[in-house]
């Protein structure tokens, strides 16, 4: 496999937002609640932001619109110097299908905030591999943000600004113990596994690989582990931190994903962590993917070492 851009060299880092920056709204995948995502945009704008809205477009069956629109609609908002980030509405399915439309020389000459999760996990990690710019997983603005504690909206707002206290390093409970650095990669278990065989799958190589997902079964996180085995995903991986994993135990509790999960990796020895407060139903810890982190599963921290934003 040939080296990705990030492994070439590190990527760019976007800055962070100002009092007064403009951010643009992105609806790469599928359709959203209007009333939420009026409800998230207000918050924006109560934050001293100014909010790019989205503009008008027929929605096609469970998409935000035709693919060539959505995608338009991203390399408008990087090329368009007064917006400053790109905040994704919500996930659902979609950013697979945008991929002859984007335009990843254009945000690579543009780097600025992208902010996403679940299905936009192709276009964090596109954007890292590829376009060599820093991407963000975290919250989404109609999904997520009208239903987050203002604890965490603070949290989310804080990363915006990039000031200090909005990243928290607890991983939760060691699955496996150990230590590794390594450039943070991941995002949702079951886009990853739909990305292996393809030019989008995720380098894991020297990598930390972030999980999480949302009410999958048992058999089912087995069987994406396995898939992920089976690729060689976990060959040079440096270590696994697992979000929260909301739904996944079929009421069992985390002890069967454990189990499962420790099968997956048998034979390897990198550290493996479970409980990391970002993904679904979490609240969202913001996780800038394309920098170098250090994982200490025994001391149960997931520590950045560097900055998040440009200097």
């Amino acid at each position: 496999m040939a080296p990705t851009w990030s492994q070439q060299l590190p990527p760019v880092k976007p800055r962070a937002l100002s009092p007064g920056d403009t951010v643009g709204l992105a609806a790469p995948a599928g359709v959203c609640d209007p009333g939420r995502l009026a409800e998230g945009s207000d918050m924006l704008r109560s934050w001293g932001l100014k909010v790019r809205d989205l503009p008008g477009c027929a929605e096609k069956r469970y998409l935000a619109g035709e693919d060539l629109w959505r995608a338009e609609r991203l390399n408008e908002l990087f090329a368009d110097p007064e917006v400053s980030g790109v905040l994704c509405v919500r996930g659902g399915y979609g950013s697979v299908r945008i991929r002859d439309h984007l335009d990843l020389d254009l945000v690579r000459a543009n780097p600025k905030l992208f902010v996403g999760f679940s299905d936009l996990t192709i276009l964090l990690n596109r954007f890292v591999q590829e376009a060599g710019m820093v991407a963000y997983h975290g919250p989404m603005v109609a999904t997520d943000l009208p239903r987050m504690t203002e604890k965490s909206r603070e949290r989310f707002r804080r990363f915006l600004f990039g000031e200090d206290g909005w990243y928290d390093t607890d991983t939760g409970v060691a699955w496996r113990g150990g230590k590794a650095d390594g450039n943070l990669v991941g995002g949702c278990l079951s886009v990853i596994v739909t990305t292996l065989g393809t030019p989008e799958a995720v380098d894991t190589r020297g990598c930390v690989l972030f999980l999480e997902d949302i009410a999958e079964r048992p058999y089912r996180i087995d069987r994406m582990l396995m898939h992920l085995r089976h690729a060689g995903k976990f060959d040079e991986v440096a270590g696994v931190v697992f979000g929260a994993m909301k739904d996944c135990d079929a009421g069992a509790g985390p002890d069967i994903l454990r189990e499962i999960a420790l099968e997956a990796f048998e034979g390897f020895s990198f550290p493996v962590t479970f409980g990391f407060d970002a993904g679904h139903l979490s609240n969202h810890v913001v996780l800038p993917f394309g920098i170098r982190v250090r994982l200490d599963a025994d001391a149960g921290h997931l520590e950045l070492l560097e900055s998040a934003h440009a200097a």
